[in-house]
């Protein structure tokens, strides 16, 4: 067994990637820095390379908490949503709810999207945004057929985009929220895209 898989060094890595999710969280991925990192785990900077094989490894670890602990809050939001027969702005206003959350902080949606943008150069990244899109997407289903409403796998996807595009731009413009941005877009589609089952 190597140092790096017993409880010792498990806890240490367990905290390097608690730290790279703050810094990634605050500053972006140009913030998650091994001196940075190490510096807020209270650890060795050699530890960081000790327990990641590069930055881009590092920087995919911050994304996969930052993105786990997103992934928690939204299937609390969808388990408390209950199952009932809904009308498309009904339908549209919980899919933003469960989704974007209107309590869901900026840092966290910038974190999302950053992620996103930069796994096209980034494999590593790119392997955490794909599980993600996976898990959206099933998590998507649950809640439509929540709502009585079809979910077809391209059409759900539609919706995701949909999602990103409303929140992305939210965020740029800094006009309204993003959560608001999200559900508006919605409306103008939920019924086509996920129409009522039965």
């Amino acid at each position: 067994m190597t140092s790096a898989a017993t409880p010792k060094g498990l806890r240490r890595r367990s905290r390097l990637i608690e730290a790279a999710g703050a810094l990634l969280l605050e500053g972006g991925f140009d913030a998650v820095r091994h001196r940075a990192v190490a510096e807020r785990a209270q650890l060795p900077l050699a530890s960081t390379t000790y327990y990641f094989g590069s930055l881009e490894d590092l920087m995919a670890e911050a994304a996969a908490c930052v993105y786990r602990n997103d992934e928690d809050c939204i299937a609390a939001r969808r388990d408390a949503l209950p199952r009932r027969r809904r009308g498309g702005s009904a339908t549209a206003d919980a899919l933003a709810e469960v989704f974007v959350g209107p309590d869901t902080t900026i840092q966290t949606l910038a974190a999302r999207y950053e992620t996103i943008a930069l796994a096209a150069r980034h494999p590593r990244l790119r392997d955490v945004v794909i599980d993600r899109r996976v898990l959206l997407s099933e998590m998507h289903s649950e809640v439509l057929h929540k709502s009585f409403r079809k979910a077809d796998p391209v059409h759900v996807g539609q919706l995701i985009a949909l999602e990103d595009g409303a929140v992305v731009g939210a965020l740029g413009m800094r006009q309204g929220t993003p959560y608001a941005a999200a559900r508006d877009a919605l409306h103008e589609v939920i019924d086509v895209l996920a129409p009522r089952d039965g």
